[in-house]
């Protein structure tokens, strides 16, 4: 799969490649010989220098780009070794990390005794993989890399069918980037998993907002509010993701707490101050760090185990496999979509569309949901590149829409984009 398809389709695939360079840059162990391994700097610079990205997602002449990724490599490095400490605490036979990234956790935890099972998009397991591999030597059997969506548990399940024994789930920052019916299976997937394997789940998740924020604040002399809240507006902007919009985020902690409790889940808090490593990145900076630790010992993170009164719920894990069914014309495209279309699947979507509109633009396109089971960001956001290329605006068709695709469409709001939609 071309990695451009996937970075337009997954806007967080380039996040996750600066996370390794941050990483790098504060010194973490083994992350520069991954991101090295990875040869990202030809993408978005060496360590420590500033993202050439960065610059187009603040327009502000004020803002001091080199502040800005200095907070988010504090942030990032704090973020991923709490982590660590969190995992430690637990001492689970199985670590399971959802997204894993490229970050070299793999080899630290593996390093330790545990077992490590990374799963994210196939591209990125494609990547770490080899390059974890050639740097694991005796520990590469405690090192399993697999690809999945998150939102589908037949998916997940798949991934982890030969691992025994209790887990704990890991998840740093991928809830934030959700939508709530995305969230909802997200959250009914580990809890089923946890309910069937034993263990918790570590969330960073709703910790990590105000880790970011305080890192701004502790770097910036007197506006890392203003520069933390620029750099979030002008990410959604640039990655077209409306970050923190889900239901984790939008009715502050209790909300979030009484989400997660509703989910299935009972939740154990850890304040941040039992977890605060010393962070390389301010080495040189001792009045920074001591500013920084004051502000994060009022910080928890939060830790789910599924609850025994709540009882095991019944999730549909039958799916139908993806297909879509193409018929051209002239200027127009039919497309007949099957199952699920997701984080695996919408590239393959997103190629068939290009493949049919490279000779000349379409005029029209009509999506028959009949069998569409489900669709996610990544599938909208395929629906949403085609739409936008359309000579006519209303050239869209999208018909035989089930109730629960529809409810999705509602939601995030793709009716109101499109003027020719109907249910099945």
């Amino acid at each position: 799969m071309d990695k451009d398809v996937l970075a337009r389709i997954n806007p967080i695939y380039k996040n996750e490649q600066e996370y390794i360079k941050h990483l790098a840059a504060a010194g973490v162990e083994n992350a520069l010989k991954i991101y090295e391994a990875l040869d990202l700097g030809k993408d978005i610079g060496n360590p420590g220098e500033v993202t050439p990205d960065l610059k187009k997602l603040a327009d502000d002449p004020g803002l001091s780009y080199t502040v800005i990724e200095k907070s988010i490599e504090v942030a990032d490095e704090a973020r991923f070794l709490m982590t660590n400490e969190m995992i430690r605490g637990y001492e689970p036979t199985n670590v399971i990390e959802i997204p894993c990234g490229y970050t070299p956790r793999g080899l630290i935890m593996a390093n330790e005794g545990y077992k490590y099972i990374g799963l994210d998009l196939p591209i990125v397991i494609s990547d770490i993989g080899p390059a974890v591999r050639d740097l694991s030597d005796k520990y590469s059997h405690r090192i399993i890399y697999k690809s999945m969506d998150a939102t589908n548990f037949g998916s997940i399940s798949h991934a982890l069918e030969n691992v025994n024994g209790e887990i704990s789930v890991v998840s740093e920052v991928m809830l934030s980037y959700l939508n709530d019916s995305e969230l909802i299976s997200v959250c009914d997937n580990i809890y089923k998993l946890l309910s069937l394997k034993g263990g918790n789940w570590i969330i960073m998740d709703i910790g990590c907002r105000d880790l970011y924020r305080n890192a701004f604040r502790c770097l910036s002399q007197d506006n890392g509010d203003a520069m933390y809240e620029n750099l979030i507006k002008h990410f959604k902007k640039a990655a077209d993701i409306d970050l923190y919009s889900n239901s984790l985020y939008t009715e502050g902690s209790e909300g979030a707490e009484n989400f997660l409790k509703f989910r299935g889940f009972d939740i154990e808090k850890v304040s941040v101050s039992e977890v605060l490593p010393e962070l390389s990145s301010l080495k040189d900076m001792p009045d920074v760090y001591d500013k920084l630790k004051e502000a994060f010992s009022k910080m928890e993170y939060w830790t789910l185990t599924a609850s025994k009164r709540h009882g095991t719920r019944i999730i549909n894990t039958h799916s139908q496999g993806y297909s879509v069914d193409k018929k051209t014309g002239s200027g127009f495209l039919y497309l007949g979509i099957s199952g699920r279309l997701d984080t695996i699947t919408a590239p393959d979507l997103l190629s068939v569309y290009e493949e049919a509109s490279k000779d000349a633009p379409l005029e029209k396109i009509t999506l028959d949901c009949r069998n569409l089971e489900y669709i996610s960001s990544a599938g909208l956001r395929v629906l949403l590149i085609m739409l936008k290329k359309l000579k006519n605006p209303n050239g869209m068709t999208v018909r035989n829409v089930s109730a629960p695709v529809m409810e999705i469409f509602e939601t995030t709001g793709f009716t109101d984009l499109i003027e020719n939609i109907s249910r099945a």
